[in-house]
């Protein structure tokens, strides 16, 4: 997608903007390099039903389901797609709740890319959705309907916010 982060926030009302700059390692500064994230987006949604929001644990680690956006596909299409591949629940976008715009930096080097994450706001099309999910992806451990944003959860400060605010 070739979509700029203000680009995408003028399509929806108001979403939270964040913006970090993150040293990581040698080896993860290549990883990113080789998979291509300069400038690239994921996507994913806080999805709430009755009180509750979901997420997914991989390994040790709270996360809102999600994924990289792929080619010639849009945002709100990404994370719809990446809450059905790892979930298996289907959802309606009701807006944008956050954009995150990460600087990842080579440690000790003025090396740099960027990558973005749309995070949406949604809800179970299904109206009979389980409240006991599976996961529906490998890599994904668990899917839980939580009524708090776990203590081991990525980017819990922004993930609380966005919980707070929509529950």
């Amino acid at each position: 997608m070739s979509l700029s982060p203000d680009e995408l926030a003028e399509r929806y009302d108001d979403p939270f903007r964040k913006s970090d700059r993150i040293e990581v390692s040698d080896e993860r500064f290549d990883r990113g390099i080789e998979r291509g994230d300069d400038g690239a987006w994921g996507v994913g949604a806080l999805v709430i039903e009755g009180g509750q929001a979901l997420f997914v644990r991989e390994g040790d680690m709270w996360l809102l389901p999600g994924g990289r956006l792929e080619p010639d596909e849009s945002p709100a299409a990404g994370a719809k797609r990446e809450l059905r591949e790892e979930t298996g629940i289907r959802i309606s976008i009701q807006g944008l709740g956050a954009i995150a715009e990460q600087t990842f930096t080579r440690a000790g080097t003025d090396e740099s890319y960027e990558f973005y994450f749309a995070t949406f706001l949604g809800s179970p099309r299904d109206p009979d959705h389980p409240s006991e999910v599976h996961p529906a992806d490998s890599a994904i451990d668990e899917v839980a309907w939580r009524r708090r944003v776990p203590t081991n959860t990525f980017d819990r400060d922004l993930v609380t916010r966005l919980v707070e605010t929509h529950i």
